[in-house]
């Protein structure tokens, strides 16, 4: 009996001691619990492939996100992703790293490369989702992926001899030159990648470089530059400044062969003339190679982004073997001065860390590509006594240039030289576009392939209304109600002049003629290359989704529709009377086959018929602002009695107005604005190691 109830005692101690044991692996971390034999798999593991529409309106970007059973392990862009390749590699390199190693999708887009960041993140979402559902969870397990990293926030002491505010081409030239004239640099970019605007241009001016002759062109001169001083000087009615024009024609040569013979930049050395017949003067070198495989004899205007980026790397490379330090996604904010007034440094932040920077330094340079992006000051600051510029202009290139900077030397008293006048403008288009989300179709150009990517053309119904804008059988007005420019012109050479934006009236006769016959005219103008789809709508296409499309655009509100002229006009905000008088008198024009303004060929004259009508909103689209900040000839910021700012530098175009009038837009001769940023980095470069190196 008593062996009985030892062995009884036994089993219940072991049963005890069993139970304690369980209770304690309950308690432990979720990871330590061994139910089954392995972890259940959150995704399975595999490629997956999603695309959605970023930059391009023409191709979706393709994304390729390869995963584990727990962890994302590699994400790719396919090579027939749409977005500008220069942006496709800006997001690869820095959004890419953050998403693997923080494990999140919701990691900071790229700044100057937001369009193409947030195309890339919501198809890696689409990636990681099909992987969770395939390894039979529900998709909002997502949310393992969409955690939020927290800012290191603190602050920060930087010394340095020259800092250099923007990496853009102006601050890229002008770091490197400094760099080789013995300066201690820094240069630091708020965007995520560097050449800025730059990268993404397709020529620049240079007047008889030197070297380049003599090894492209057996030592002649490509073009008169004495004529086209003259031209120039006349063209600006003497409000250039001969000091700066005289220092502009003097070092645009060799600042050019300093790019292309001694840093490798390419470039087409047969240089060719302006945009129109007076423009003569053989000084516009297009970077190489200037045009696509499938049109070898026409220029082109993106289709060679991802090797100008390449051409920057080798700046950048060079910049960093002399001792050359540089930060991106860092934002300066604020200018430091001393007791005297001198520039000491600048105040900056990381958008990553979210770290404060205190740069010291003996001089700063301004390179940061002027305020295009910032509508307060767009509205500040350029003209109304010309032209109605004043407003928020549309961009093609950053928004990122919003002025801080240049804002923050004019606080501090420096002057400003011809900052009215009107900015770099090439386009029109609307001021926004139809997205693919209300299903019109995309079709084919047959035979024909894009000049900026070298891909298939296509068009689509949803362009209707940018090209009801910009058909030479439109009538324009600008936001005063009256016609602007023979309407041949506003596609591209003329919509400036109405400023940031103008209006195409159509009649509900002339739209039911363009749903039933199409266009009669052919459309082509850059727009359709740089704005919604790559291709012209072809001529004498009938469009019977036309209306479909106004109401889309009527429901995003950028077209508008009215029974008479005159709610038409109260409907757009101008004076009903001057709308309702230019289209009378642009109808007598119709009638009598000649038009008594502007002398708009007689076969593009169409008569305004019975409503309902419709006022198409368009936008003239803008590289950026060309006029800021006054300089010296040692590229020094003056202030407003007309002396240097010690410490402080400026080039590009935050001080490009030096060379142009507030009363006409900037010079034609092709290439003036690329020109002066790598000019004025060349010479500035060189002057301020000079400064920095005597105190």
């Amino acid at each position: 009996m008593k062996k009985k109830l030892s062995l009884l005692l036994c089993l219940i101690m072991i049963i005890i001691m069993a139970a304690g044991c369980t209770q304690q692996n309950e308690i432990q971390p979720p990871s330590a619990v061994n139910t089954d034999s392995t972890t259940k798999a959150m995704m399975a593991p595999g490629t997956y492939t999603a695309q959605v529409y970023g930059f391009s309106m023409s191709w979706p970007d393709i994304l390729n996100v390869t995963v584990s059973e727990n962890a994302i392990e590699s994400i790719a862009f396919d090579e027939e992703s749409g977005s500008t390749a220069s942006m496709i590699d800006a997001v690869a390199a820095n959004m890419f790293p953050r998403i693997l190693e923080n494990q999140s999708i919701n990691v900071d887009m790229v700044s100057g490369a937001t369009f193409t960041s947030a195309a890339a993140r919501t198809a890696i979402e689409d990636c990681i989702k099909q992987a969770i559902v395939a390894a039979g969870n529900e998709e909002s397990a997502i949310s393992a992926f969409k955690t939020t990293q927290e800012k290191i926030g603190g602050s920060e002491e930087l010394e340095t001899q020259v800092l250099v505010i923007g990496m853009g081409g102006g601050g890229t030239y002008t770091a490197l030159r400094a760099a080789e004239n013995g300066a201690d640099v820094l240069v630091i970019e708020k965007q995520g990648r560097y050449g800025g605007t730059t990268a993404l241009t397709s020529e620049i001016q240079s007047i008889n470089p030197p070297r380049v002759q003599e090894k492209y062109n057996n030592g002649e001169n490509f073009t008169d530059a004495e004529a086209l001083y003259q031209a120039w000087t006349e063209y600006t009615e003497g409000d250039a400044k001969k000091e700066m024009l005289d220092l502009y024609f003097k070092n645009s040569g060799p600042a050019f062969d300093w790019l292309a013979l001694d840093h490798g930049a390419m470039f087409d050395f047969d240089p060719k003339p302006g945009f129109t017949p007076q423009d003569w003067y053989k000084v516009k070198f297009q970077w190489y190679p200037n045009t696509s495989p499938d049109h070898p004899n026409a220029p082109t205007y993106g289709y060679n982004k991802r090797e100008i980026a390449s051409y920057f790397d080798k700046l950048v490379e060079d910049f960093t073997a002399l001792g050359g330090k540089y930060m991106l996604e860092t934002e300066a904010y604020e200018l430091i001065t001393d007791e005297t007034g001198a520039v000491v440094g600048a105040k900056a932040k990381n958008h990553l860390t979210g770290t404060e920077y205190t740069i010291k330094a003996d001089a700063v340079v301004i390179a940061t590509g002027g305020f295009l992006g910032n509508k307060e000051m767009t509205n500040e600051y350029l003209s109304d006594e010309y032209y109605p510029l004043k407003g928020a202009w549309k961009v093609y290139g950053s928004y990122g240039n919003d002025g801080k900077m240049i804002q923050s030397a004019i606080d501090m008293g420096a002057a400003t030289y011809n900052i009215g006048m009107p900015p770099e403008v090439h386009m029109s288009g609307t001021p926004m576009f139809i997205p693919h989300s209300y299903g019109f179709a995309i079709n084919r150009v047959e035979g024909q392939k894009s000049f900026n990517t070298g891909r298939q053309c296509v068009w689509s119904v949803a362009d209707l209304p940018m090209f009801l804008g910009i058909t030479p059988n439109s009538l324009a007005v600008g936001v005063d109600g009256e016609r602007f420019t023979a309407e041949t012109g506003v596609a591209m050479l003329d919509p400036w002049i109405a400023g940031p934006n103008f209006y195409s009236i159509w009649s509900s006769d002339q739209i039911n003629n363009v749903r039933d016959n199409g266009f009669k005219h052919f459309l082509g103008g850059v727009s359709s290359g740089f704005l919604g789809y790559t291709g012209d709508i072809p001529v004498n296409t009938p469009l019977p989704e036309a209306y479909d499309v106004l109401d889309a655009g009527i429901e995003m509100g950028f077209i508008f529709k009215a029974d008479t002229i005159e709610k038409l006009a109260e409907a757009i905000d101008i004076d009903s009377s001057a709308l309702k008088n230019t289209v009378k008198t642009y109808n007598s024009y119709c009638a009598s086959g000649k038009d008594e303004q502007f002398n708009k060929d007689a076969k593009y004259l169409e008569t305004i018929g019975q409503g309902p009508y419709y006022a198409i909103k368009m936008a003239s689209y803008s590289y950026n602002t060309c006029a800021g900040l006054d300089v010296n000839t040692n590229l020094q910021i003056l202030n407003t009695s007309g002396e240097p700012i010690e410490g402080l530098f400026c080039v590009g175009s935050d001080c490009a107005g030096v060379l142009f009038t507030e009363k006409k837009p900037y010079v034609t001769y092709g290439g003036a604005n690329n020109g002066w940023v790598l000019t004025s980095a060349y010479v500035c470069g060189e002057s301020v190691a000079e400064y920095v190196n005597n105190k």
